[in-house]
């Protein structure tokens, strides 16, 4: 049973008292006490007492304690002057009748808010969000589709509970993502090959027998209406379509679309096969109207079925199934780099090579700017094409022109291509051999392992990081489960047997499925290793699972922020040769019985942290960044070789992507390169630290040094005065 923060305060009002009547009692011991409990305050007061008799124990507390300060001081008044150099910005665009811009400060201001809700209710704020609306009304009627999205996903920032601006921007989305997916007929021919009638009346069919709740095919023709009607309002898909583009057969089948609507509306009752049947009338509608590819009608109309389904049933369709199937297995054929972008030329770059690959043990380096690929300049290369040229089967070889920025040189690399392991687990930072150090505080023995997903070998990794991890000297470990979106359940059980020594981990229930109950009763190799889960709003799925089940048999502190709420179970069904049908079978629960599954409108989702320390999106940036920085194998030193030079400006003029031409009958953008500017210029900057981590190595430190159990349940929410 979770208990409040009010819960303890009998007993901090005990000690408080007890230190006022008894100072001579004091010990360090309660001081370790009070810092388990969250309350960093008491244990620091106690520990100025005590240096009144100096020890090391004392002075290396209090060591920790200043250090833990450092990190949290300083948040509040951060915060604050992050609002309000945001609000005052915001306020002084909107009277300028800059909307877009005083919105975008508006917004940035949001999170940083003491009070969301008050915030949001502020008058001055309904006056933006009334204009902000008749704004993004007008770019709807100009068919700016992206445009019309930047407005409400910054308006639902400032208004997170507004079920109407979500339904505006799934509506936005809707046309902004049928502009990009069918921007002309080569990209409609790519998506659409294979996709057949007998693969949508498979999906229907499937769905009808194994999805988790009694499916409402009525709702599902409802979704599928909707996406029809989006396509017939997109205006850039009448110059890919002629039949769109012709106002007589356009209007033909609206009218024809309405009257499905009307007709499905009528039924009390709907059937899978009455799904189908509404298909076949579209069809024969398309056929004799605007006469689009049968693939694509099968696509939208199965995309807008399923979205009305829940946000994680979905397809993959046999363009995407090869992409699919590599990040199901956590491997692909290549070289072993992570692309990104060189600031200084736009061309495709080097983020790092990755572990064990061709690309490391040539001596590529990160930074390495991509110039040639089989002697192919990739001047205004995309990702997609890099990743479709440098890929291939294994055994084959591709040719790599880098210029390294550190020399001034080109350097060909001739790499043969083989399976490339994506790896899931990330330590501290990279050792010289491209290993992982795990240590976070190497004298206290406290290690940090990152888990990044739930694939395959996660298991595998994990199991070795953590023997890597007690080679370094682990007593303590801080497991990272930020951002990990989840992976296969399995993998979490295991997970969870190897800090667990029994116990339920989880159950599962679904409507044509048999319930399952996941215990563990075998020996856990870390069963006893004192531990702390660090998630946020990332976290989902199997994340969830781990962090729920530890927390709930008291055998680690979670901290952080509430988790995704993702408690569903999907089954990968073959649909064909190529398709599959990622579809939900079944919900999870926690050994307490509860799903985390967010349903609609729900109050109580995910995973409560047993310490909530929130961070900024600054805050955030911050975090990401280290991480980032943390990935990158040193492959060499930057500039180690002999002969290194300035670049010249020649070279930087060769290298540098053209400016794309300006399109006279563009829109304006929605923010000028000095609203860009002004944007960029706030003066409070975040410091290079992570809360989260520095709480977690306080409480690993003071348990390990105390020889202290885990108190029976920190405070899910700690108030102001006892949480950094």
């Amino acid at each position: 049973m979770r208990l409040s923060w009010k819960a303890f305060l009998p007993s901090l009002l005990v000690l408080s008292a007890m230190t006022a009547l008894a100072p001579d009692d004091e010990t360090v011991a309660d001081a370790y006490d009070a810092i388990l409990r969250g309350d960093y305050r008491t244990g620091e007061a106690l520990i100025a007492r005590l240096e009144k008799s100096p020890s090391a124990e004392i002075e290396r507390l209090r060591n920790w304690l200043t250090s833990f300060r450092e990190v949290v001081d300083g948040r509040d008044e951060l915060r604050a002057k992050t609002f309000q150099w945001n609000l005052n910005h915001a306020m002084e665009a909107l009277e300028q009748d800059k909307v877009y811009l005083a919105l975008t400060f508006a917004a940035q201001a949001a999170p940083h808010a003491k009070d969301a809700d008050a915030y949001s209710a502020e008058p001055w704020i309904a006056t933006l969000t009334e204009r902000a609306l008749a704004e993004a009304s007008e770019r709807a009627k100009a068919h700016s589709w992206t445009k019309v999205v930047s407005y409400y996903r910054l308006l639902a920032r400032i208004h997170p509970d507004d079920k109407q601006l979500e339904d505006l921007f799934e509506k936005a989305m809707r046309h902004a993502r049928l502009e990009i997916l069918y921007a002309d007929v080569e990209a409609v021919e790519r998506r659409i090959e294979g996709v057949s009638y007998k693969l949508l009346s498979a999906v229907v069919r499937q769905i009808s027998k194994h999805y988790y709740n009694k499916p409402d095919f009525k709702k599902l023709g409802e979704g599928a209406l909707d996406y029809l009607d989006a396509i017939c309002a997109t205006h850039k898909l009448f110059d890919v379509f002629d039949g769109l583009g012709n106002p007589v057969l356009r209007a033909e089948f609206q009218k024809g679309l309405s009257g499905q609507r009307r007709e499905l509306a009528e039924k009390e009752r709907v059937s899978y096969k009455d799904l189908l049947r509404l298909y076949v009338s579209i069809g024969q509608l398309n056929k004799r109207s605007v006469e689009l590819p049968e693939g694509l009608l099968i696509m939208e109309f199965l995309e807008g079925a399923l979205e009305r389904l829940d946000k994680f049933t979905s397809m993959i369709w046999p363009v995407n199934a090869r992409d699919f199937d590599k990040m199901m297995r956590g491997d692909f054929e290549g070289v072993g780099i992570q692309l990104g972008v060189d600031a200084r030329t736009g061309r495709l770059n080097v983020v790092t090579p990755l572990e064990n690959s061709p690309a490391l043990e040539a001596g590529i380096r990160a930074g390495d700017v991509i110039d040639k690929v089989d002697g192919v300049s990739t001047k205004g290369w995309t990702t997609d094409d890099a990743i479709r040229e440098i890929t291939g089967p294994g055994g084959t070889i591709v040719d790599l022109t880098m210029f390294r920025p550190s020399t001034g040189k080109r350097i060909t690399f001739p790499l043969k291509r083989r399976k490339i392991l994506l790896t899931t687990v990330r330590g501290v930072n990279r050792t010289e051999s491209a290993g992982w150090n795990f240590m976070l505080d190497r004298k206290e023995g406290i290690a940090c392992v990152r888990l990044t997903g739930f694939n395959p070998d996660s298991l595998r990794e994990l199991t070795n990081a953590l023997n890597d991890a007690k080679s370094q000297g682990m007593k303590g470990l801080i497991l990272d489960l930020r951002y990990n979106p989840g992976g296969l359940l399995d993998v979490a059980r295991g997970a969870v047997s190897m800090f667990l020594k029994e116990g339920t981990v989880l159950s599962t229930r679904g409507r044509t499925e048999a319930p399952q109950h996941f215990k563990i009763e075998e020996e856990a190799d870390f069963g006893d290793l004192p531990l702390v889960i660090l998630v946020n709003n990332g976290s989902a799925s199997a994340s969830e699972i781990l962090a729920g089940a530890l927390q709930y048999h008291e055998r680690a502190i979670v901290l952080g922020e509430r988790t995704f709420g993702k408690g569903s179970v999907q089954r990968v069904l073959p649909i064909g040769k190529r398709a599959r049908l990622k579809l939900t079978t079944a919900l999870y629960y926690l050994p307490s019985g509860r799903s985390p599954h967010r349903k609609p409108d729900a109050k109580l989702w995910g995973i409560d942290p047993d310490w909530e320390v929130k961070l900024t999106p600054k805050e955030i940036r911050k975090v990401l960044e280290a991480e980032n920085q943390s990935n990158i194998i040193r492959n060499g030193e930057a500039g180690d070789e002999p002969g290194m030079e300035t670049v010249d400006e020649k070279t930087l003029a060769e290298l540098k992507e053209d400016e794309p031409e300006e399109d006279p009958d563009a829109e304006a953008p929605l923010l000028t390169e000095a609203d860009i500017k002004l944007l960029d210029s706030d003066p409070y900057e975040a410091p290079n630290s992570d809360p989260q981590l520095e709480t977690a190595l306080l409480l690993i430190r003071t348990k390990l040094a105390g020889k202290l159990p885990w108190p029976p349940r920190l405070a899910a929410r700690m108030p102001e005065k006892m949480a950094p």
